[in-house]
């Protein structure tokens, strides 16, 4: 039996070390095509106008931002993120070392460095779009557009509620005030003792000067966030907000993540091409739902690739009425399930889903219904389930809806609610006196006697064509794309690149950072479509 292998290189031996840090790394690497397509002149215009704002005079001399760009984009590509982490990498791993050209930034230096270049990083991501429409991979046929819940970086423990905000901040301005006090009568009392050399106030005192003033901004902060908020939700006619705010990271807000728990975190919207999966829109922002950001991703798409797509897919949440409005103009064709249903993929009809389906008809016919029809019209939710709106039938001709009992509702009033994204013009249809001798109001009012009402918006006809639209076999096919499209670029963001948290705080700097993640996301797309990607740097 044959013995063990004997090490190479024992460690006591001396080296002459004859090789390159060329030859360190593989031929075939990944690195090496990552490396060339940043230094491409594809993104050089970036790099150059990047280089621009720095002012090399007085100091040590900086790093170039094309570096430290491949060095935090790389790091990510390789499930590396915080700068600590990838300082580290600089010193320990081959392929970093090869890539950084073996310089060593420390871990202030590139953590800084994506906090300060938050428009930059904007920029990249736009250039990276800009490269995959030159090879191709972008074509605007279909665009899907969805959102994900990030965690932010501060934890449940940090939220206060308003009052309580409030309280800590009234009583640190107290033990402030106080304190100012103290120093003032100390100093004097220096003076008084020592009055031609009284010594100046101590670094320790201006040093807690400062941490009252940071605990005070946090706290103000907070405050203003909640503020904006109740602002925000006044001016969409959208919900009051929760009066309660972090104070490690004012900006983020609390919301449910899919396990029911509440933390603060941020909605990250993206917009994908359906061709190869590019990101051709990305945001970021405190909101915690979907309402009200379809066209402003679509705006974005536009502005990035110059031109609109033909076709969009969302899910439910993005199904307002202005948007679909929206869509209409651009002449988009837009594919949205109908607002508060579920959103997954169509199944085939059950026996109670066929029977549902069938007594609509016999209503949309006009048809008198039978008990069995009568019961298997769709209902309400709640604790006191009625006749749901979709089971009566608007009459344009007539301006009224007709009830399951064919009893017409003509139009009782006007009014003008505030919704998210505009004023609604509601029209009210109701008939008071035929619901009070109905046979079936039991099941259709919660006051017979006050009668059932059914109200419309300007947007109804258009929610109608988008039903109809959605229940078409071509209709569920295109809304499938969503499962090829932006649902996996979520799914690699989260899973492949370990990215659930973000790293940094406030949302001017978060904004930065999930470009970069967009950014990153579009560079796996262009070094998997190489052959595509390659021709057009070779025409560059």
């Amino acid at each position: 039996m044959g013995g063990f292998r004997d090490v190479e290189v024992p460690r006591g031996q001396f080296v002459l070390w004859s090789h390159s840090l060329d030859d360190a790394v593989a031929a075939e690497h990944p690195v090496r095509l990552f490396d060339q397509l940043l230094r491409s002149q594809a993104f050089e215009p970036v790099f150059a106008d990047w280089r621009r704002q720095y002012v090399l005079v007085d100091g040590r001399p900086a790093y170039d931002p094309r570096h430290l760009a491949g060095l935090y984009f790389y790091g990510m590509l390789q499930r590396i993120r915080s700068s600590r982490q990838l300082e580290a990498a600089c010193h320990n791993r081959l392929d970093v070392i090869w890539l950084m050209s073996g310089q060593k930034p420390d871990h202030s230096t590139i953590a800084g460095f994506v906090a300060r270049h938050a428009d930059q990083l904007k920029k990249m991501f736009r250039q990276t779009i800009r490269v995959s429409i030159d090879a191709g991979l972008v074509k605007l046929d279909h665009v899907s557009v969805d959102g994900t819940r990030l965690e932010a970086d501060a934890g449940r423990n940090s939220v206060r509620g308003e009052a309580t905000l409030r309280e800590q901040l009234q009583q640190l301005e107290a033990s402030a005030a106080e304190m100012e006090q103290q120093w003032a009568q100390n100093e004097a009392k220096e003076t008084t003792r020592w009055v031609e050399s009284a010594p100046p106030p101590g670094e320790s005192t201006e040093t807690r000067r400062q941490q009252f003033r940071r605990k005070q901004q946090k706290l103000e902060k907070a405050l203003a966030a909640i503020e904006r908020r109740r602002q925000e939700a006044q001016a969409s006619g959208g919900r009051e907000p929760k009066a309660i705010a972090s104070t490690t990271d004012p900006d983020a807000r609390v919301m449910p993540d899919k396990q029911g728990k509440s933390r603060p975190g941020y909605n990250g919207q993206l917009a994908v091409d359906a061709t190869a999966g590019v990101i051709v829109a990305a945001d970021i922002n405190d909101r915690p739902e979907d309402l009200g950001q379809l066209t402003p991703m679509l705006q974005q798409t536009q502005d990035n690739c110059g031109q609109k797509p033909q076709e969009c897919s969302a899910d439910s949440g993005y199904a307002t009425g202005p948007d679909l409005q929206k869509l209409k103009e651009d002449g988009i064709v837009g594919y949205l399930p109908e607002a508060r249903t579920n959103s997954g993929p169509a199944r085939s009809p059950t026996p109670e889903q066929q029977r549902q389906s069938e007594a609509l008809a016999a209503v949309a016919a006009g048809q008198t219904l039978s008990p069995e029809q009568w019961a298997a019209l769709p209902r309400t939710g709640g604790k006191d389930p009625r006749l749901d709106k979709s089971a009566f039938v608007y009459e344009p001709e007539k301006d009224a809806y007709r009830c399951p009992a064919g009893v017409s509702l003509p139009l009782l009033r006007h009014s003008v609610v505030q919704r998210v994204g505009g004023a609604a013009d509601r029209a009210q249809y109701g008939q008071v006196s035929a619901c009070a001798s109905c046979v079936h109001a039991g099941a259709c009012c919660s006051n017979p006697a006050r009668g059932r009402t059914i109200n419309r918006d300007q947007y109804e006809t258009l929610r109608e064509e988008m039903k109809q639209r959605m229940q078409s076999p071509q209709g569920q096919e295109r809304y499938k794309l969503r499962k090829q499209t932006v649902e996996p670029r979520f799914g690699v963001m989260k899973s492949a690149l370990g990215i659930r948290r973000l790293l940094h705080r406030g949302l001017a700097a978060i904004r930065g950072e999930f470009a970069a993640m967009c950014a990153v996301l579009n560079i796996q797309v262009l070094l998997r479509e190489w052959s595509a990607t390659s021709r057009v740097l070779q025409n560059r």
